[in-house]
């Protein structure tokens, strides 16, 4: 009887270690498929992830807003890409002529101070406005900080532990500073695309513009100052009677790509006007305004006037006075100019005398 339970004993042990063998060969299998395909699920999303385009987004609400107002969103396309500008027709048949604004890059194309006021008030005087959205600013990357690696007093063990730290740390500063070059290299194409594109966008724009009118303002706001600057720049000889240029409280644009303010007022050929805030007293850095006189002073430019803006012109509340002194200007400058052509072509040309008596003048 004994031996016949040992045997039944032995006989169960081996069925269950079988089972159980089994068992965990089955879990091994589900264990390694499960990870497998939620990896799978999890590289598919990463592959359609689309990345969130702040710009993009601003400039489709705001068009969207402007959808149902007097304001033409119109899709226009430059160097392989489609952009909108916010165009209004002047309340007059035949305009004076066009105002494209530049808006500032910190902003948008419609912003309620300055920009807003200016590109509708001046279609209810004769002038048709059109606003360019701006691509993406650029800024240059900020390299990553190298690891710093005191030396320590001791024994010549501590010191050679200093030394060898310093000489890695040493190391990887040359490497960042390899690697920020590298990855402005590799975005030098990105990069000249931007500068090219803004230009690209402007000269579409003036060239539908100038389908009603010859006579055109390029008029930039902070920032976008830079960008009217250097659109005027690429003006040809035929244009320049015809154009003028308007700084609104000017600045350096932030983008990598974007030309020195100052060095491009040094190279100007069109008449400008430059509306700025004076400097402060407690400001000690260079007056910015003096600086762009006195480069405007090297150029070939004719007429290059500036006015003196109080402060609360960049606020909501300067508003009116802003709008009142744009208008001034284009009126003494551009408006009676051409009311004076207008006469001097209608008076009647004088013929000259003929057979006239020896020694007469006249």
């Amino acid at each position: 009887m004994k031996k016949i339970a040992l045997v039944t004993y032995i006989f169960a042990l081996l069925i269950n270690t079988t089972f159980a063998a089994d068992d965990k060969e089955a879990a091994t299998q589900d264990n390694t498929t499960e990870p497998n395909s939620e990896g799978s699920a999890l590289e598919t999303q990463e592959e359609v992830r689309v990345m969130p385009n702040p710009l993009k987004e601003q400039q489709q609400d705001l068009a969207a807003a402007l959808t149902n107002s007097l304001t033409e969103v119109i899709k226009l396309s430059a160097l392989e890409e489609d952009f909108d500008i916010y165009y209004l027709s002047a309340d007059e048949k035949e305009p004076i002529g066009s105002i494209l604004f530049f808006p500032d890059e910190r902003t948008h194309s419609d912003w309620p101070i300055n920009l807003n006021p200016l590109r509708i008030g001046l279609t209810r005087h004769k002038w048709q406005t059109a606003v360019i959205t701006l691509p993406s600013t650029k800024l240059i990357p900020i390299p990553d900080r190298a690891e710093y690696s005191a030396k320590t007093e001791g024994t010549e063990d501590a010191t050679a532990e200093a030394s060898s730290a310093e000489q890695a740390a040493s190391t990887k500063e040359d490497k960042t500073e390899e690697t920020t070059i590298d990855s402005i290299s590799d975005t030098a194409e990105d990069i000249n695309n931007m500068a090219d594109l803004s230009l690209a966008r402007a000269k579409v724009t003036a060239q539908m513009l100038k389908e009603k009118s010859e006579i055109l303002v390029i008029a930039g706001i902070g920032q976008g100052a830079t960008w009217a600057t250097a659109f005027a720049l690429s003006l040809s000889e035929a244009d320049l009677e015809n154009s003028r240029l308007l700084l609104i409280n000017p600045q350096q644009s932030a983008d990598i790509s974007a030309g020195k303010l100052r060095e491009m007022i040094s190279q100007l050929k069109v008449n400008t006007f430059d509306i700025y805030s004076a400097q402060k007293k407690f400001n000690k850095h260079i007056n910015a305004a003096l600086a762009r006189k006195r480069a405007a002073n090297q150029s070939e430019v004719e007429e290059y006037l500036q006015v003196k803006a109080p402060h609360r012109a960049w606020s909501s509340q300067g508003n009116e006075w802003l709008f009142r002194k744009v208008l001034g200007l284009l009126k003494v400058n551009i408006e009676q100019k051409i009311e004076a052509d207008k006469e001097q072509q209608k008076k009647p040309k004088t013929k000259e005398k003929m057979n006239q008596k020896p020694g007469s003048t006249t």
